[in-house]
C-alpha cells in the first residue's frame, strides 16, 4: 500500500493513533485493511447524497438494449486527502505509525462521497447510470452504446480514474445484476 501511495510514514505526533480491522473481501480470498475510525465516523459531516437502488436504475434502462459495466479500481482509494484528514487516519504498526493518503475503507461517509464524486463525473453523458464504483453504460442500439461508452472511456482517462479490467462487462443485451431484459 505504501508503494502505491496508499499510505505514507508518519513522522510527526499526532492526537490521534486508529487500530486496523481486516476484512476478508466477498468475492475473493483476498483481504481489505480497514481503518477503526469508530471516534473519528461519529465526528465526520456526511454529505448525505443518495445512493440510487436498482429499481430505480431500471426505470430509467426502459429503451435501453446494449449494455456495459465499468467497475472502478481500488474505488476510494482514487480519492485523494488532504494533509489533515491523512493525519486524522494514522494508524500503528509493527513497522511504525502510517496514515491514509487516500480514502480508506472504514470511513463511513466513504461510500457517498465516492459515488457522489463518480456521479458528478458522469452525469452530463445520456445513458449512463452509476451505482458506488460501477458505471453502467446502455444505448437503445450498439451504434448509440458504443459512442456513449467512448465518452465513459474518455472521461475517466481525462479525471484519471482506473478501472478494474477484470470486472468489464462490455456489449450485452442483458445484464444480469440488472435483469435487464
Amino acid at each position: 500500500m505504501e508503494l502505491k501511495g496508499v499510505i505514507k510514514k508518519v513522522q510527526v505526533p499526532t492526537e490521534l493513533v486508529k487500530g486496523l480491522v481486516i476484512v476478508e473481501k466477498q468475492d475473493s480470498k483476498d483481504i481489505r485493511l480497514c481503518l477503526d475510525p469508530r471516534n473519528l465516523n461519529k465526528a465526520i459531516k456526511r454529505e448525505h447524497h443518495p445512493l440510487p437502488t436498482n429499481e430505480e436504475i431500471t426505470t430509467r434502462l426502459t429503451e435501453a438494449k446494449v449494455f456495459s459495466k465499468l467497475e472502478a479500481n481500488s474505488g476510494y482509494w482514487q480519492i485523494p486527502l488532504d494533509e489533515d484528514s491523512q493525519l486524522l487516519s494514522t494508524f500503528n504498526t509493527p513497522e511504525g505509525r502510517y496514515c491514509f493518503t487516500r480514502m480508506p475503507f472504514g470511513i463511513t461517509s466513504a461510500q457517498e462521497v465516492f459515488h457522489k464524486r463518480i456521479h458528478e463525473a458522469f452525469e452530463d453523458i445520456e445513458g449512463v447510470e452509476t451505482d458506488i464504483d460501477d458505471i453502467l453504460v446502455w444505448g437503445k442500439n450498439t451504434k448509440e452504446h458504443d459512442e456513449r461508452l467512448r465518452k465513459v472511456l474518455n472521461r475517466c482517462r481525462k479525471i484519471k480514474l482506473t478501472l478494474n479490467e477484470k470486472n468489464v462487462i462490455s456489449t450485452k443485451t442483458k445484464l444480469p445484476i440488472l435483469d435487464t431484459s
